[in-house]
């Protein structure tokens, strides 16, 4: 009898391993696939953390999304933006994006402005340890996956 419980719970910790090892990501099925290459950015959604270092506007929502089309739809926290994007390894460049134009309180318009400006000028793009977004080349933009 030792031995079959000794047995059962070897057997129970390797499927634990097992199972761990398939959601190497933590973060469930839901989750935005973390991309690993150019590639693999298109099809995923990220939701803006921080302009240039400045946390977004609390309850804002800016997020990000990369179409496998090649075409970038969004929003900057107050009116919605599309366009297309490019990438080219570890470059990353926007065409021109189109926004609506709905007046916001001052402080989401400013957000708007500095996404807006930011995107413009991203050149490149990586993925750091913590699974954040950095759109470089200006002012850096970090995104986080987004759960959708």
């Amino acid at each position: 009898m030792p031995r079959i419980l000794a047995s059962i719970r070897v057997l129970a910790g390797l499927t634990i391993l097992v199972l761990a090892a398939c959601d190497s990501t933590g973060s469930g099925s839901n989750a935005t696939p973390e991309p690993t290459s150019a590639a693999d950015l298109a099809g995923t959604s990220w939701t803006l953390v921080s302009i240039g270092g400045t946390p977004v506007v609390e309850g804002s929502g800016p997020h990000l999304t990369f179409g496998s089309n090649g075409e970038a739809s969004g929003s900057t926290g107050c009116n919605s933006l599309s366009g297309s994007y490019a990438t080219d390894g570890a470059a990353l460049t926007f065409g021109p994006l189109a926004t609506t134009r709905m007046a916001c309180e001052e402080a989401l318009m400013a957000q708007e402005t500095a996404v807006l400006e930011a995107l413009a000028g991203v050149s490149g793009w990586e993925i750091d340890a913590d699974g954040l977004l950095h759109l470089t080349g200006g002012t850096e933009l970090v995104l986080q996956p987004s759960l959708t």
